[in-house]
């Protein structure tokens, strides 16, 4: 006669004790690949270092300590380029919202524009699409993209002019 009310354990065991569960490993099957440890990945630095001119940190401090924030605006020479020959201008460009801030102009994506640089010569585009700091432009001539950096633009290395 059994007076636990169906318990399997014997009524002088104690019922604190577990048995402890053994866990049966399963054969592989043939075919299944061998189990892949999982890979680390390379920690991503916390801090990032750029180098800046001396100018570049001076006027960046100026700024700050008279409450301003600072522009994404940088003064460059134009005569390295061999467009205007009177001294230095300044160039602000800057990426809001998806749309591109150059010279007191704003472009979007899909827009004609002329893309004038050193490197690359004189050609026409459409703007294809609007980065955080950089901007796409699909060549009219050959449909090939061209990625152009918003320090480009402020380096005067590349020129940007509506169609």
């Amino acid at each position: 006669i059994e007076l636990t009310g169906g318990s399997s354990l014997p009524w002088y065991a104690d019922s604190m004790e577990v048995k402890s569960v053994t866990t049966r490993k399963l054969r592989r099957r043939p075919n299944d690949p061998l189990p892949m440890p999982e890979k680390r990945r390379k920690t991503s630095p916390t801090q990032l270092n750029f180098l800046l001119d001396e100018g570049e940190i001076l006027d960046d401090l100026k700024m700050l300590n008279k409450g301003k924030a600072p522009s994404i605006s940088k003064r460059m020479d134009y005569e390295e380029y061999g467009n205007v020959d009177h001294g230095t201008h300044a160039i602000e460009a800057r990426i809001e919202d998806g749309k591109l801030f150059y010279e007191r102009k704003c472009y979007q994506r899909g827009q004609s524009v002329c893309v004038d640089s050193k490197d690359m010569g004189r050609f026409f585009g459409v703007i294809s699409g609007i980065g955080t700091a950089e901007f796409w432009v699909k060549k009219a001539s050959d449909s090939g993209k061209v990625k152009i950096h918003l320090s480009q633009l402020l380096k005067g290395k590349v020129i940007l002019r509506r169609k």
